[in-house]
Order: structure tokens, then sequence, then C-alpha cells
């Protein structure tokens, strides 16, 4: 666009009364638009509460091969450009790692309420940073906990846990301090592990504590499929490549403000960035009788003219369905901006009145996600 102002300038100096034609309209071309599409979800800050200048503990089970790495990764990545800019947006400043702590040997099963009582049990013993005082817990306090691979964990017991989390842990004084959990997946892969810690950890300082005193996710109501998704800042750019800094990977993260503007909804924004998707019809989840199925028009919307891109589905996390028992079908994998392709979903025979199901439609590279979803009548 300032490019073009300054040749419009120097016609309009050098050229008297000659009228400039933009390029596009001699062409006959008209600029590129985006497909018109529902609008993405919208982050609200609910009870408004957050840590605003995070004090990071990290906690690692002895012989933990990456544990010089991740205690390494959380002394840089609290005061990191990546942690300041997208936490700006949420109230959220840069913060200091201020304890590394030893969780003892790594046992061969752990439950979520294993872990509980050994953190516990240090704060008992003086043996970690506490709250100023049960009377202010927003002190920025986090505790960051990795489970060393081949710890069998399980939450509810015998129930394998699938991704990394955060809660709130209270302790014996009175105290509740949020607690970031990642499960290190036993890859060897140092980004797989870095992207989840910081996604945790963002989260964590946006959304620290539950309701009445929560922070910034996506609130949808009970009949839009987005309701079936995780909703916080760094869920919904969940797939998006993640970017490099001082040597460590990290998500990117929802921007509000962006998704407001209309702009690509995932920071750090880079240069030229662009966004593709899909949106669906319908827009909110139909009941469907067991054994029925119901069918999704998809459109495809993107924010510049690309190439085709490839669809994918994963079964949203709050689904009572697996993918195989619902069984996406797709009329094409691949779409483009004002394309549609049709996604059919099927209701289990056995599926019980109350029952939800949904995936995600995901598209392109970085699996950028659309919501769907049914209820069972």
């Amino acid at each position: 666009m300032w490019r073009f102002t300054v040749a419009l300038l120097a016609c309009l100096w050098a050229c008297g009364d000659n009228t400039a034609v933009p390029p596009d309209a001699r062409a006959g071309v008209k600029p590129f638009e985006p497909a018109p599409h529902i609008p993405m979800p919208r982050v609200f800050p609910h009870a408004g509460t957050v840590l605003e200048s995070v004090r990071l503990v990290t906690l690692t089970f002895d012989g933990y091969a990456a544990r010089a790495s991740v205690e390494a990764f959380g002394d840089m990545v609290v005061g990191s450009h990546w942690y300041v800019s997208a936490g700006a947006e949420y109230n959220v400043k840069a913060g200091s790692q201020i304890q590394k702590v030893s969780l003892g040997p790594a046992p061969a099963a752990l439950t979520r309420e294993d872990l509980r009582d050994r953190i516990a049990s240090l704060a008992d013993r003086g043996l970690i940073a506490l709250p100023a005082s049960p009377d202010e817990p927003d002190d920025g306090l986090i505790y960051l906990v990795y489970v060393s691979p081949g710890v069998a964990y399980a939450d509810p017991p015998g129930t394998p846990s699938a991704r990394s989390y955060h809660e709130v842990l209270k302790l014996s004084t009175g105290s509740k301090v949020p607690l970031a959990v990642v499960i290190d997946d036993g890859s060897g892969d140092l980004r797989t592990t870095t992207v989840a810690a910081a996604h945790q950890l963002i989260n964590t300082a946006t959304d620290p504590y539950e309701v009445p005193r929560d922070g910034y996710y996506a609130d949808p109501p009970m009949n839009d499929p987005w309701s079936l998704a995780l909703g916080e800042v760094a869920d919904l750019c969940d797939g998006d490549q993640p970017i490099s800094e001082n040597g460590f990977a990290m998500p990117r993260v929802y921007s509000d403000s962006a998704v407001a503007a209309g702009k690509s909804p995932c920071m750090p924004f880079v240069p030229d960035d662009s966004w593709n998707d899909v949106s669906a019809k319908p827009q909110q989840m139909p009941d469907i009788e067991p054994g029925g199925s119901v069918t999704y028009t998809l459109t495809g919307w993107s924010t510049e003219e690309i190439p085709d891109w490839q669809l994918s589905t994963h079964v949203v996390y709050r689904s009572d369905f697996t993918l195989a028992e619902m069984d996406p079908q797709l009329s094409d994998t691949t779409i483009n901006n004002k394309a549609t392709v049709t996604l059919t979903l099927h209701v289990p025979e056995d599926a019980r009145p109350g029952d939800i199901g949904g995936v995600f439609v995901l598209s392109g590279e970085n699996v950028r996600p659309w919501a769907v979803g049914f209820v069972v009548q």
C-alpha cells in the first residue's frame, strides 16, 4: 500500500490532469476477498484474574535426562519476548524463575493425587516456595512439574492421561497455588517438551484459578461446538507452527484483539502472515437420534490467495465418542477460499440421550481447527 501511494503521488505530480488508474482496475481484476465465514471464537476475561508477574518454580524427578534443559528453559521463558508479547493483551508481564526443586526418585506409576501429595509434602516441610499468605494468592507463584518418561501416569487410576494440563493445588496452609504439569512423552525431542511447558505456562498465567476467580478463555454457549474444545489462549492455536527463541521452541498464542480486527489470530505474528480455515453449517450442534447422521457444509476461507489445502479430522477434547465411532466422511480432502466440502458424522446405535460428539476439521499444514458437533436425542 505504501509503494502504491508513492507511485500514485508521483504520477499526479508529473502528469498534470491525467488520472492514474489502479493496475487492478485496468486489468479488470477484483481484489482478493475472504469467503464470508463464521467468526472465530472470542476470549473473555471472566473475573479477569491473571498472574501479572509470574514467580516460577520448576520441579523435576531425580534422573530426568532433560532436567538441565528444562531448568534453563524456565530461566529464559518468563522473561522472553514470546512471553511478554503473548501476555501483553491479557495484562501479563515478564516474570522470573525463583526456584528449581527435586521431587525425589521417579516412581514407576503416578496419579494426579500422588503428584499433589508429593508437592504438598514439600510445602509442609518448607522445601518449596509458598505464597506470601493465603490472603494474597495472586503473587504470581506457579509450580511447573515435568513427569519423566517411563513413569506410568494415570488419572483416574488405570486411565492414561492424554496430555499435559494445569489445575489448582490446595496446600495445608490454606493457600492455593496454580500447578502446571508437563507429561514428557519420551520422544527425546526437547522442542515437544518446551512447547507443552510454554503452552501450560501461558494458560496458567492467564487463567490461574477456577470460577469465580477465573481468567481468560473462550466461553461459547453449550449448543456451540466450540464448547467441546479447550478454550484457553494457547489451546486455540494448537497445531500452529511453534516459534523459536534462544534455542527453545514455544507455541503461538491466541490474540482476541486480532480476531476482533479480522486478522490472523495467532501470535507472535510473522511478516505477511495469512490464515486459512473452514467454517461450518449448521453452526450450532443439531439433535440427532442414535444410529442417525448429520452432514455439515464446510466453506473454505483464507486471508489471501493460496493453493488448495488439505482437510482432515480429529476428535474434540470433550466428545463422548471416538473418531472411529463417528466415522467422519469428507466429500473431498482439499478445499480453497469460497469452495465447499461436506462432512458427515455418524451417531453410534448405542448412543445415549444427552451424549455429545464432535470433531475438529483441520486445515492445511498448520492444522488450523474448526469445531463441529452434535447432541444425541
